[in-house]
């Protein structure tokens, strides 16, 4: 079965083109343009892993952390940030609000690639304890 992932972006053009991609590798893709409807997909599929901007529209990823963090459905799923916001103090913040990693964009879809594997590796491993 292949892993199942959210990826939530509200620049269509790299929504399109990470879709793509990680379709590329197998992954079941769910996508979203913004945080609410990314947090209602969420809850339907209950993907292995999101992927989430932090500045869109509707709901931002600071308050999509927030939501993951306080629903007991919701947060076991490791949230992967990816966003242009490069500042010491944003990464930490969102660290502390529970993210499970951070991309600073623009990023090789490599790097993306080589954390999606890692975090599938930490999420795949304690589901199964």
């Amino acid at each position: 079965m292949s892993a199942r992932i959210l990826l939530i972006e509200d620049k269509a053009g790299l929504l399109d083109t990470l879709k793509s991609l990680l379709e590329l590798h197998n992954y079941t893709v769910y996508t979203a343009s913004n945080g609410q409807e990314g947090l209602s997909i969420a809850n339907r599929y209950l993907p292995d892993l999101v992927i989430s901007d932090i500045t869109m529209p509707v709901l931002n990823g600071y308050a999509l952390l927030d939501s993951f963090r306080i629903d007991p459905q919701l947060s076991k799923i490791p949230v992967l940030i990816a966003s242009a916001k490069n500042e010491a103090h944003e990464i930490e913040l969102v660290m502390q609000k529970g993210a499970a990693g951070y991309l600073t964009k623009p990023f090789v879809f490599a790097h993306l690639h080589q954390e999606i594997k890692r975090l599938l590796g930490n999420s795949m491993t304690a589901s199964k304890e």
